[in-house]
């Protein structure tokens, strides 16, 4: 079973979207089943700079299988599965507004 994963191990990708799985050539199956080696899914967030960078490099050359597409059920060769959210944008808060003073409080000396 391992030296299936080494041969023929793919990525999940987990997104917002739905669960992706990308082919990583030998020498990034080997680095990503010591990632994987306590568990089986991760959040991206807990992935020390190096395992991101190469998650991030990963996901951009775009190359995601499909299952069913003659490469079989690809999570039996699965390494691991990141979690991974698509930053969104964040939403401008309103204004918060001036703090009132309770009736018949001294204004604060400046």
């Amino acid at each position: 079973m391992l030296i299936d994963k080494i041969v023929r191990g793919v990525l999940a990708v987990q997104t917002d979207c739905g669960t992706r799985y990308v082919q990583p050539a030998l020498a990034e199956r080997v680095r990503l089943l010591w990632t994987f080696r306590n568990f089986s899914v991760l959040p991206e967030e807990v992935l020390n700079r190096n395992e991101r960078s190469l998650i991030e490099s990963l996901c951009h050359k775009g190359k995601f299988l499909v299952n069913g597409n003659g490469h079989g059920d690809l999570s039996l060769h699965c390494i691991g599965t990141i979690e991974r959210s698509v930053p969104r944008q964040a939403k401008r808060l309103p204004p918060r507004p001036a703090r009132m003073q309770a009736p018949g409080a001294l204004p604060r000396a400046s």
